[in-house]
């Protein structure tokens, strides 16, 4: 899940300053990210110790949180990578990678050597193995039934080979400067996933297939997901190279209300089954609900100065740290059941100690492991760059900015 990174477009505020919980964030943002990590951790709570009401909700519907979380990421990496561009330099993909390394493996690799060493703290008794974590291929041909400690990281490891090629499709598509081709290749992929979904689909079908061959061959595969991704990336590209027609139509009064209509014929496909492993899921739900987060995402944004009130909701907290979160919410539930009085771990007494805990965890996390890592990424890249005395006086510029 990429964090927010300084944003600033031609003649207008910047909407994101610094990358951690000590600069100021755009509320916008942190709003949808904050309600997705909530959405995903709800929905991984056990559901023989909740409310039935509440696991039928989010049974239903958490799953939506993962692909808010697609849609945010591709606008803010599409921004990073596609700022250069606009600006009409050669994006520094080595700078990039490095932001990606300490941002996302300090951490990750903290949890899976928890899951790989102290296999009594898993939430389930059988777990891939730890080399398709390494390589970011569990997603790959994964089956929950025989793998399902650690299945959540499914969603990283599409990112990550998004991390890994999108820089290059930008490098390509800027040399090769053809203005209709990064649009066909928006469509191509969009189209192109709907119809290989719906092939998958149809052929599990034939096959008498179960809900784990759904969501083996449809849900989890990178190339099935790339809906909220493409469209993160489309917004980034429309803001940045196209300011005029942005700021001539970008209007909340419109795009709101469109965005809520999105997203709520995509959830209504979803409910009419009860499920997400039907045949209108998979070809239209998944870039339905991703155009719907986009423009939702884009109303956010005008709004900023409206919504600075929310930064006293907390919701910025959430945000901060919602990957320490997003990894360690299942060991977090599994230690709640397993050492806490059965009584605080049933009804909606546990859906508050569940919340609490996983919220104080996530906290602990990004203090002790995310944070520093931060930290030293702000010294370490600038060196990289710059040298050690560019490397100083770059941190001697922040400081007085």
């Amino acid at each position: 899940m990429a964090e927010p990174e300084p944003t600033r477009f031609r003649g207008e505020r910047p909407i994101v300053q610094g990358d951690t919980m000590q600069g100021v964030r755009a509320i916008g943002p942190d709003i949808l990210r904050a309600f997705a990590v909530l959405l995903v951790a709800s929905a991984h709570m056990p559901y023989d110790h909740l409310p039935p009401s509440f696991s039928t909700w989010v049974g239903r519907n958490g799953w939506y949180g993962v692909d808010i979380f697609f849609v945010l990421s591709g606008y803010l990496i599409g921004t990073e990578l596609l700022r250069p561009v606009h600006a009409g330099q050669t994006p520094n993909l080595l700078v990039f990678y490095m932001k990606r390394v300490f941002r996302i493996l300090p951490v990750f690799w903290l949890v899976l050597a928890v899951y790989v060493f102290l296999p009594s703290l898993r939430e389930g008794p059988t777990m891939a193995p730890a080399w398709r974590f390494l390589t970011f291929t569990v997603n790959i041909g994964l089956d929950i039934k025989t793998a399902r400690a650690f299945s959540h990281a499914w969603s990283l490891c599409v990112e990550e080979y998004f991390y890994l090629i999108l820089p290059w499709l930008v490098l390509l598509f800027h040399k090769m400067n053809i203005r209709w081709l990064p649009l066909a290749a928006v469509v191509t992929l969009v189209i192109g996933g709907m119809v290989l979904r719906h092939g998958l689909w149809a052929a599990s079908q034939a096959a008498g297939g179960e809900p784990a061959d759904f969501l083996k061959l449809v849900y989890y595969p990178t190339w099935c997901r790339l809906d909220g991704l493409i469209a993160g990336v489309s917004l980034a590209a429309l803001r940045l190279f196209h300011g005029d027609l942005w700021a001539r139509f970008a209007r909340p009064l419109w795009l709101l209300p469109v965005s809520l209509a999105c997203i709520f014929v995509a959830v209504w496909m979803t409910s009419m089954t009860g499920q997400i492993l039907d045949e209108a899921c998979s070809i239209a739900v998944y870039p339905l609900f991703s155009l719907g987060v986009m423009l939702l995402l884009a109303a956010l944004i005008e709004l900023e100065g409206r919504l600075k009130p929310l930064r006293w909701t907390g919701l910025g907290f959430i945000a901060g740290i919602s990957y320490s979160l997003y990894l360690c919410q299942k060991l977090v539930y599994a230690a709640d059941v397993r050492w806490l009085p059965a009584g605080w771990t049933q009804g909606w007494c546990a859906v508050a100690v569940f919340y609490i805990s996983v919220i104080a965890a996530a906290t602990a996390l990004w203090l002790a492991v995310e944070r520093p890592f931060l930290i030293l990424r702000k010294w370490i890249v600038p060196m990289i760059v710059h040298g050690r005395a560019g490397a100083s006086k770059v941190m001697r510029e922040r400081q007085v900015l």
